[in-house]
């Protein structure tokens, strides 16, 4: 039990939640999101910061609106399938007076105890530059920072809940501080606040509704045990948590490979750069800086990617150094042998009248960019051979269904890529995202592949309907099929 003002707020303190969760629905109409990536939000300027992903909260306050205009009765549930909070992306520290005495106070209401002159010394000079660790004291800031950037939204979604519906939030690589149970704990805590501000309505009443109708899991879930949902950075190496969920300190979560190169490598890119993280496909992304920002691609190579190498840490070196590696045999070693090259092939001295040294000349530079091709055609190669994330999960939701066949659906997120596959009743589905896609090259237009949902209910037989791909069409203010392109 904690104590805010003269409320008493009663605040679960147990372990995390189990890695499967089982959920009845009781019939309830069901909607799965993922992969918003909500980070700082508006800042005291009114602007965004170059980290940010999500733009769409108006969007997003009329598409729940709309669902619950869909069932006017109400008692639906929502699931965000992982990477809501983008806390890899939320950049901001405590700076002012006031900040640390706000960090002190909503601590207190989920039980951490910390003064302010421990949490002023706790900040080291690289989370100013960074951002903040994974401490459960400092995600729960992170978070706080994200709410007040993002208010509107997450005021709907209490409104949402306090209106009976439920909300299940499941963890992704982007949120993996989901684990701490202080960090849920101030979530519930200030979409009551929320509530009990708008509602005019004391915090206890608002926070019991609240509590009582959402749910967090660690892994994945199974609905009516017919719908299995899991957000699927398991699947990929750079994505998965390696070992135990505690760092060796056992005060730090254990970040996968890829949180590393986010916080120290794509986030100082992108504060200058934004979106590079968003385009796809990801191989594409080196070749984009080169044309736009050539002078910040080459600080890229020189810079920021040793001095990301160097903060990873000493277990996992040997991931470090399988990519690090790669990236040397794909992009530093041909265009160090490019430059030597050209420079070697430069003359002594200048025969301009002689054809011959004019073709020769021309026959040196064809050569050396040749070097340069041999790069990009060893990348795509890279690809081919599994060194970049898979594009798509169908094969591990066809071992999920192998594993349980009463399943009838297998519903990932975490690629960004929407897709539809019906085998035999059996339904893969991937949620895509709601940040905006930007291909360098691609059959694809992504201008329709955002704000990607799932709508399933049951008619009066008790029977799951499976509606496809779901898209919340903003201008028009209603729900449109998603019109996707069956590939081979």
């Amino acid at each position: 039990m904690q104590k805010s003002g003269n409320s008493e707020i009663f605040f679960s303190q147990d372990a995390y939640g189990a890695p499967l969760v089982e959920i009845n629905s009781g019939g309830k109409t069901i909607f799965v999101i993922s992969d918003l990536h909500l980070a700082a939000g508006i800042n005291k300027s009114s602007n965004y910061e170059g980290t940010e992903n999500f733009f769409a909260d108006q969007s997003f306050v009329r598409f729940i609106d709309h669902l619950e205009k869909k069932d006017p009765a109400g008692k639906a549930l929502l699931v965000i399938n992982g990477d809501f909070i983008d806390f890899l992306r939320i950049c901001n520290f405590p700076d002012a007076d006031q900040d640390f005495s706000d960090w002190e106070e909503m601590l207190q209401i989920v039980g951490i105890t910390k003064s302010q002159k421990e949490l002023r010394d706790s900040i080291v000079k690289k989370e100013k530059t960074f951002g903040l660790r994974t401490n459960d004291y400092k995600s729960v800031w992170k978070l706080h920072v994200c709410i007040s950037g993002h208010k509107d939204l997450f005021e709907r979604l209490a409104l949402w809940v306090h209106n009976g519906n439920e909300l299940i939030i499941t963890k992704g690589n982007h949120d993996l501080e989901w684990y701490w149970r202080p960090v849920q704990n101030y979530l519930q805590y200030f979409l009551a606040k929320l509530l009990s501000q708008k509602l005019q309505l004391p915090i206890v009443t608002t926070l019991s509704v609240i509590i009582s109708l959402t749910t967090f899991a660690d892994h994945s879930i199974i609905i009516d045990k017919k719908i299995y949902i899991e957000h699927g950075h398991c699947y990929e190496n750079s994505t998965a948590v390696q070992g135990a969920v505690l760092s060796d300190n056992q005060q730090e979560l254990n970040l996968p490979f890829a949180s590393f190169f986010n916080r120290y490598l794509v986030n100082k890119i992108e504060l200058v750069y934004p979106f590079i993280d968003n385009v796809r496909p990801r191989e594409n992304i080196l070749l984009v800086l080169f044309r736009e920002r050539f002078p910040l691609a080459l600080k890229m190579i020189f810079y920021y990617v040793p001095f990301t190498i160097l903060l990873i840490p000493k277990k996992m070196w040997w991931p470090v150094f399988k990519y690090a590696i790669t990236f040397f045999l794909i992009i530093i070693l041909p265009i160090a042998i490019t430059g030597y090259a050209i420079y070697k092939s430069l003359p002594h001295e200048s025969h301009p009248q002689d054809t011959s040294w004019i073709l020769q000349q021309i026959l040196n530079i064809g050569q050396n960019l040749g070097f340069l091709l041999l790069s990009y055609l060893f990348g795509r190669i890279m690809t081919l051979v599994k060194l970049n994330p898979p594009a798509s999960f169908v094969s591990y939701a066809e071992n999920i269904f192998n594993k349980n066949n009463a399943l009838q659906v297998v519903t990932f997120g975490h690629t960004h890529n929407p897709e539809q596959k019906n085998n035999s009743g059996k339904w893969y589905l991937n949620t895509g995202t709601w940040m905006p896609i930007f291909e360098a090259s691609s059959a694809d237009v992504r201008i329709d592949k955002t704000y990607t949902f799932l709508h399933f209910d049951y008619d009066s037989a008790g029977e799951l309907i499976i509606h496809p791909l779901q898209r919340w069409n903003d201008d028009a203010l209603r729900d449109d099929e998603l019109a996707l392109i069956e590939k081979s």
